[in-house]
Formats: structure tokens, C-alpha cells, sequence
């Protein structure tokens, strides 16, 4: 082999893999970078394979090459981690990498020098900024000036005090670039940038250049980008200062032509209530919200409705009283209107805004709004409006629900999408609740139990699990003299087997509501007469079941020797493998 032998010189060797006409050895070669640094050791890595590595990319034709260069700049990364000598000496190279055209290689080298500097911050003084600054005065390429926007932040950071006032003068070049993909790239950089300034630089020589950015003409892009910078500004400004400063760039925003840029906005409104504070937020914000609820494009109106819910969950709230001054005026124009995507979003947020504003708010305005969303042709609209059901009905309380919202939640659990039918089932916990025993079971129960024979799984599943929190709220009286009885008829009437199976997986769930001696009268013996069924799916469901009530609450000595050992015995020498397998782990449990 040739790593046996003496005489066998790996950087050279290493050398004419670079070089290969093979791309497939050369990119091997490239990604093997720490394996031959490993071989060579420290002391012959930084005086022999970094020269190399660094000078190599200037080398025709692997200057050409973009996946070449792509894999150095990630390997210069993994050669910097695990020798700090040669930090120094991949700068150059680095740099170098950073103004090229194709994008993915200078964001690689961009990554690359920040990972270095973060790791060694005493190096960007001497060698990060000088290489900003001469990427940013490359007048031959723009890829350049894109690349020192992206250096900008961490080299603000780490600089000396002497250097920040030239690289905030750098930072004004570049957002005032004449091309815009410099400027588009110095925007959205801005939030990093505003994050490692003091307040004072903030506001003496940052502000002018970004409100200059926000009133952009040429590119949306940057636009965009300014409304994401102004939550960072508007965090590290005082009450005053936001109303002086935020609040225009915002409202200007608010009201932009392009309405990515109002999506932007509004999309992010409730971090910029929080960052400001609930003075400004009721000043300055709530009003071009409101106006955005209102926008032409319906992708803003949803987004504008949606983030009413986040807006209800901050540190500090929109308040009732604003809800209903403001909001709630418009919920009947948008419960209605001529976007799906809209209603579905008003049908999403219903549910908290009813909590915020109280029962009787919820019973004079919302209640027909709900009604009608209940109803609506978009699916959409009915799942998002039904899932909120239970906090709805505990805001308005049973007598109103009786005779408002009942028979809409009654027929949607008859509904041609099953998602819904689910949905429906997910709310009967907290709907038994509120009802109590008695009126559960006249009003919903025989809709409940019938997600339990429904044509899909899922449903079937989610009526299994929300059952046991039902038999937990009504106590195991309730489930021994009500319950128990319609299951054990539901398991005899019931023709497929599917639903037998489903009727044996209630067991376990209401069985841990029961008394040990409740089981053994009224759950084993139906198990029992399950592992007779002529279908095995059904016969080693009863098997689990048999095996999970004896690890969880067995029954008496004597109904386990007398009645579930015989039964589990016989059906060691079943036909079906899979009901022997579980009949035998169940008489492990009896020992």
C-alpha cells in the first residue's frame, strides 16, 4: 500500500489530486482537506498546505471552477477550527472568494470569515476590516460590495472604537449604492447592523440613511427589508424616541404601494406592539391596522386577521375595549367576504377574541358571525371555526348555546369532511363539561358515540382518546350505569369488525375511571366474548386488552384463574400467529 511506504510524500500526492482533470477526484481531494492536515501535522499543515490551499484558487482553470471554489471556502472554515495558526493566512483567500459571481461561493467564504472572527474576535480589527473595506471600494464588482454588506455587522462588532465611524460611513456608501443589488443587500442587512450599534450612533448616523432606504423607489425588495428593521429600531428606542423615529418609517410602510411590503408589516405588527409599548401601539398602530383589515389585497386582510390572535397573547394585550371600538366593527364586513382564505381567518381568531371581549359582547355581535361561519361553504372555514367550539361555548355559557350554536355543532358531526367530524369529536371534552351529565347526553352523546362507528380512522381514534377524559369529568358511576351498556351494544349490533375492534380499544380508557371489582363484572367478560370473534384482528385486540388490565388493575385471583386463564390458553393453539403471540404475553401477565 502506498501508505506504507516511507518514501511516499502526501502534499504532493495531494497536489496532483487538486490538479486532476477528474472532477470527481478533485472534489474528493477537496472535501479529504482535513485528512491530509491530519497526516501532515500541524507544523507542515501551516507551512505547506495552507500556502498551497490559499494560492491554489487562483490557478487557471480551477479559478473557474464554482463547485471547486464553493468546497474551499467550506473547507478554509474546518482547517481554521482545528488549527488557529493559520487563521491569518485564509483571510486573503477568503476575501478573494467573497467577490465572486456566483452566489452560493461568496456566501460560503461570507460564512467563513464570520466563523473565524466569532472564534478569534482579536483578528477583525487587523484583518477583517481592512478586507470589508477593500470589497466595499471594488468598483468592478458589485458581488464584492454584496459581500462586505453581509461582513458589515460582524466587523461593527469587533472593530475598534477608532474604526466604527468609517464603517458607518462604509455602511451610508453602500445603502446609497448605485446598484441596486447593493442597496437591496445593505437593507436587509440592517437589522444585524442596528442590533451591534449604541443608540447614540444609532440615531445620529444610522437613522438618516435608513429613512432614505424606506423611501426606496426602484426595488420593493428593499422596502421589505426596512419594514423587518424598523421591530429592531423600534426595540432599542425609548417611548419618545419610537414616536419620533419608528412611527413614521412604520406608518409610511403601512401604507405602501406594494403590498408585499403592507404584508410585511402587518405580518409583524404584534412584535412592534410589544416593542413599543400599549401608548404608541394606541396612537400610532392600532390605526393603520384597522386600515390594513380593510386592504384591497386579500392575502393583507388575512394577515391583518390573523395576527389579531397574536396580538391577544403578548406581554401586554390589545385590551376589550379596543377589540370593540376598533376591531369587532369590521368582523361582520370580513365574516362575509369574497376570499375563503379570509373567512377561514376570521373563523381561526374568533375564539380568543371572544374570550377578550366577554359574553355578552360574543352574544350580540359575534354569535351570528359564528353562526354563518358554522355554515359556510369552505371546509376550511367550518374546521377553524369548529375547533374553537369548546371556548366559544364556555364563553357564552349552556343556556345561550342551547339555542344558538347546538344543532350547527350537531350537523357538523355529520360533515362530509372528516377532518371536521374530528375536529368536533376533539371539542366533547370540554363541551361535557360545560353541559354536565344529563345534558350531554341528551344533546351530544349520540353524537359523540357515532364518531365511534365513523368511516375513518382517524376519527374513530380521536373519539377513542377523547372519551376517557369524558368518563374522568362524569366519574365511573356514570360510566358503569350509562356508558358500559351502550358500548356492549354497540359491540353486539355492530356488523364490521372495524367497529368491534374500536369498541375493544374503549375499554382501556374507561377502565382506569373503574374500581377493580367493576372490571372484573362488566369489562372482562366482554373481553372474553371478543376472543371468540371469528375475526383474528378482533381476537388479539382482546388480547392486549387482557394483558394491559392485568399489568394496570388486575382483576381478582379468582376471575384470572376461573375465567382469563382458560380463555388465553385456548388461544395458544389459534390459527392466527399474531393471536398466539399476544395470547401468550397476556399469560405472562397472569403469573
Amino acid at each position: 500500500m502506498r501508505g506504507a511506504d516511507a518514501s511516499f510524500n502526501v502534499l504532493e500526492f495531494y497536489i496532483e489530486e487538486i490538479r486532476h482533470e477528474s472532477t470527481m477526484i478533485k472534489i474528493n481531494a477537496v472535501n479529504n482537506m482535513m485528512l491530509i492536515a491530519s497526516a501532515l501535522g500541524p507544523q507542515r499543515t501551516a507551512k505547506e498546505l495552507v500556502p498551497f490551499v490559499a494560492s491554489v484558487i487562483h490557478e487557471e482553470p480551477l479559478c473557474h471552477d464554482e463547485e471547486f471554489l464553493f468546497g474551499m471556502a467550506k473547507q478554509y472554515k474546518l482547517l481554521s477550527d482545528d488549527h488557529d495558526s493559520v487563521d491569518v493566512m485564509l483571510f486573503e483567500p477568503l476575501e478573494h472568494l467573497a467577490a465572486k459571481e456566483e452566489t452560493v461561493i461568496r456566501d460560503e467564504a461570507v460564512a467563513s470569515l464570520i466563523h473565524i472572527v466569532k472564534r478569534r474576535p482579536s483578528l477583525a480589527p487587523e484583518y477583517l476590516v481592512p478586507a470589508l473595506h477593500r470589497l466595499a471600494t471594488k468598483t468592478d464588482l458589485f458581488t464584492a460590495r454584496v459581500s462586505a454588506c453581509a461582513l458589515l455587522s460582524t466587523a461593527y462588532q469587533y472593530a475598534d472604537a477608532n474604526q466604527k465611524e468609517r464603517l458607518r460611513k462604509t455602511f451610508t456608501s453602500l445603502c446609497s449604492d448605485d446598484t441596486p443589488m447593493v442597496r437591496r443587500a445593505a437593507a436587509h442587512k440592517t437589522c444585524d447592523v442596528f442590533a451591534v450599534c449604541d443608540k447614540a450612533d444609532l440615531l445620529t448616523h444610522m437613522m438618516p440613511v435608513y429613512k432614505q432606504l424606506s423611501q426606496e423607489d426602484a426595488q420593493d425588495t428593499i422596502r421589505v427589508a426596512c419594514a423587518l428593521s424598523v421591530l429592531v429600531l423600534a426595540g432599542m428606542l425609548n417611548t419618545e424616541e419610537n414616536r419620533q423615529h419608528a412611527m413614521p418609517i412604520f406608518k409610511e410602510l403601512a401604507e405602501d404601494r406594494s403590498w408585499q411590503v403592507r404584508l410585511t408589516v402587518v405580518r409583524n405588527i404584534h412584535q412592534l406592539c410589544e416593542a413599543v409599548g400599549p401608548e404608541l401601539t394606541a396612537s400610532h398602530i392600532i390605526g393603520p391596522f384597522v386600515q390594513m383589515l380593510r386592504d384591497s389585497v386579500q392575502e393583507v386582510r388575512k394577515e391583518a386577521v390573523r395576527v389579531i390572535e397574536n396580538c391577544l397573547q403578548g406581554k401586554q394585550p390589545l385590551s376589550s375595549e379596543q377589540l370593540q371600538t376598533h376591531f369587532l366593527p369590521l368582523f361582520t364586513t370580513l365574516g362575509i367576504d369574497a376570499a375563503q382564505s379570509v373567512r377561514a381567518a376570521v373563523a381561526q381568531i374568533i375564539g380568543p377574541v371572544a374570550h377578550t371581549v366577554g359574553r355578552d359582547v360574543t352574544q350580540r355581535v359575534l354569535l351570528p358571525i359564528i353562526s354563518d361561519l358554522m355554515k359556510d361553504e369552505f371546509h376550511d372555514v367550518r374546521l377553524n371555526v369548529v375547533s374553537h367550539s369548546g371556548l366559544i361555548c364556555e364563553v357564552l355559557g349552556p343556556d345561550t348555546l342551547v339555542h344558538s350554536l347546538l344543532p350547527a355543532i350537531q350537523s357538523l358531526t355529520m360533515d362530509n369532511h372528516w377532518r371536521i367530524r374530528q375536529s368536533v369529536v376533539e371539542q366533547m371534552p370540554r363541551l361535557a363539561r360545560l353541559f354536565g351529565a344529563e345534558l350531554f347526553g341528551s344533546k351530544l352523546e349520540p353524537h359523540f358515540l357515532s364518531g365511534l362507528r365513523d368511516s375513518v380512522h382517524s376519527v374513530r381514534q380521536a373519539s377513542i382518546a377523547q372519551l376517557k377524559e369524558i368518563a374522568e369529568a362524569f366519574g365511573r358511576q356514570w360510566v358503569v350505569d350509562h356508558l358500559l351498556p351502550k358500548l356492549v351494544d354497540q359491540y353486539s349490533q355492530s356488523a364490521g369488525y372495524a367497529n368491534r375492534v374500536t369498541t375493544l380499544q374503549l375499554l382501556p380508557q374507561v377502565s382506569g375511571v373503574m374500581a377493580p371489582n367493576q372490571v372484573e363484572l362488566f369489562v372482562v367478560p366482554l373481553l372474553v366474548r371478543a376472543t371468540k370473534d371469528t375475526v383474528p384482528n378482533v381476537r388479539f385486540c382482546a388480547c392486549r386488552n387482557l394483558m394491559w388490565i392485568m399489568e394496570h388493575g388486575p382483576p381478582g385471583a379468582h376471575c384470572v384463574a376461573d375465567l382469563v386463564k382458560p380463555t388465553l390458553q385456548e388461544l395458544l393453539h389459534d390459527a392466527d400467529s399474531d393471536v398466539q403471540f399476544y395470547a401468550k404475553r397476556a399469560l405472562t401477565c397472569c403469573q
